[in-house]
């Protein structure tokens, strides 16, 4: 082989080197260590969330039916999801309009009635470049000021 050859082979081999060291780069950058962990995380959390007040629902309905006959079961499981559905939907009371969805708030409860545990006294919506703090001197009310 002559020299040019052996040139040539040398630049192949280079840009072999070079392209095979910017793909180990590469790799060895990508962020998938605790960006990709953190949405892990937060996205188990939300489903397990879900998943538990979902199995709370059902099982409380089935709870509720299984001594009945067979044939009133469903219809009785069906007026009790339709009951609970009114009761997530009453505990907006007041508030039953306006709400952004996946919005922070800041939610004041006070005791409720009628066997109510809770209610909603003020909701506050979280807003970009604004603190938040408890006044001072106030029983519980929202200061907030620009930042």
């Amino acid at each position: 082989m002559g020299m040019r050859t052996w040139g040539r082979i040398a630049t192949v081999l280079a840009a072999v080197a070079v392209a095979a060291g910017l793909f180990v780069a590469g790799r060895a950058s990508v962020g998938t260590g605790g960006v990709r962990d953190h949405a892990y995380h937060q996205g188990y959390t939300a489903g397990a969330a879900t998943g538990h007040a979902d199995g709370l629902r059902e099982g409380r309905a089935i709870q509720l039916t299984q001594s009945l006959p067979s044939d009133r079961q469903q219809a009785v499981r069906d007026a009790f999801t339709a009951g609970y559905t009114a009761g997530e939907n009453d505990v907006f009371d007041g508030y039953d309009g306006g709400w952004g969805l996946s919005q922070p708030y800041v939610v004041v409860l006070v005791p409720g009635s009628g066997g109510a545990t809770y209610r909603i006294d003020s909701r506050v919506e979280l807003q970009p470049g604004r603190s938040y703090y408890l006044c001072p001197g106030s029983a519980g009310q929202l200061c907030q000021a620009s930042r």
